[in-house]
């Protein structure tokens, strides 16, 4: 009996040598993205401030208990449509499409 409860101890023990690594926080993974898309430090910035900016907004949408439902879907669509003309303003299209791509596969369910 002892020899089992010592190999299940030692099985359970080795699967978590195996376990991945926790993700990392998104603000770093944004920044990991902009460093390959080569934005400048300036794009950067305004890119930060336009997220913070959208989610602000979305938040406030989202906790706004005087607004139906379909309300609140409008403002979320308007508000993602105002983010992504400033995208437009600030990234080069080739940037454009690694962005697009990277929002793609953060939203992708894990596997």
């Amino acid at each position: 009996m002892k020899k089992v409860a010592l190999l299940f101890g030692l099985m359970l023990a080795a699967s978590t040598i195996f376990a991945q690594d926790k993700p990392k926080s998104m603000k770093l993974r944004r920044d990991s993205v902009f460093t390959v898309m080569k934005l400048s430090d300036e794009n950067k910035q305004k890119m930060h401030d336009a997220i913070s900016e959208s989610s602000k907004a979305q938040k406030a949408i989202k906790e706004d208990a005087t607004l139906t439902d379909e309300q609140r879907k409008g403002k979320v669509t308007a508000v993602r449509k105002e983010m992504a003309a400033k995208e437009k303003e600030i990234m080069t299209p080739e940037q454009a499409q690694i962005w697009k791509d990277f929002n793609i596969s953060i939203r992708k369910p894990k596997q």
